[in-house]
């Protein structure tokens, strides 16, 4: 029950990552690595559910989530600190519980895998 739950989290939260990512960037293309991160772990978790099996999609699953953890709490740290840095994105109030929602969906992603990986 568990690894379903994980998988189909890990399924929706990709195609929203990827379906997000292109409208906010649409037209404005930046600063190219603030972006090929997230289609990075849309990747990597889209193939861990659709492609890879038995052990590996759970370190696949594992490294997809911890990936996106990490990405998130960056993106979500970078922009509350208090002086302004270069890649702060503008209109970024908006944007900030959408990241909070990406990075905790991440780490409950991590913990399913975990315990998905201790129940086998």
């Amino acid at each position: 029950m568990v690894k379903k739950i994980n998988l189909i989290v890990a399924t929706l939260y990709s195609i929203i990552l990827a379906i997000v990512e292109a409208i906010l960037n649409w037209g404005d293309w930046q600063y190219a690595p603030l972006w090929i991160v997230d289609y990075l772990i849309v990747i990597i978790l889209l193939s861990a559910v659709f492609v890879f099996k038995k052990n590996i999609q759970r370190l696949m699953l594992l490294l997809g989530w911890a990936f996106s953890a990490g990405v998130m709490y960056m993106v979500l740290f970078i922009n509350l600190e208090p002086t302004p840095t270069t890649i702060a994105s503008p209109n970024i109030e908006g944007k900030l519980p959408l990241v909070g929602l990406a990075l905790m969906v991440s780490i409950v992603g991590t913990v399913l895998t975990i315990i998905d990986s201790k129940n086998n």
